[in-house]
C-alpha cells in the first residue's frame, strides 16, 4: 500500500466490522503486526535416547525438522489441555 494510509477511529472500524462490507485491512499496518503472547523463548529438554530416535525417524519421514516436530506436538497438546 502506498502512503496514502487513511486513519479511522474506533468507531468507525467498529462500525466497518459490523457492516462486513468492506476489505478492513487496508486500515491496519501489516508491516507492524504483533501477536502478543507468541515471543520465541529457549527451552532446554532433556529426553531419552529412544524418543529422540523416534523423533529423527519422524523428521526423515516427513521432511520436517525435529525442532518443529516438537514445537507441533506441544503447541497442540496444550490446545487439548487448555480447551
Amino acid at each position: 500500500m502506498s502512503g496514502s494510509r487513511r486513519f479511522i477511529s474506533n468507531e468507525e472500524l467498529d462500525q466497518l466490522v459490523d457492516d462486513g462490507e468492506e476489505d478492513i485491512l487496508q486500515y491496519f499496518d501489516m508491516a507492524n503486526a504483533r501477536r502478543p503472547g507468541r515471543q520465541p523463548r529457549t527451552v532446554a529438554v532433556d529426553l531419552p535416547a529412544y524418543v529422540f530416535d523416534a523423533l529423527e525417524r519422524e523428521s526423515g519421514r516427513s521432511g520436517v525438522p525435529i525442532q518443529d516436530l516438537i514445537e507441533t506436538w506441544v503447541e497442540e497438546r496444550v490446545a487439548l489441555t487448555s480447551a
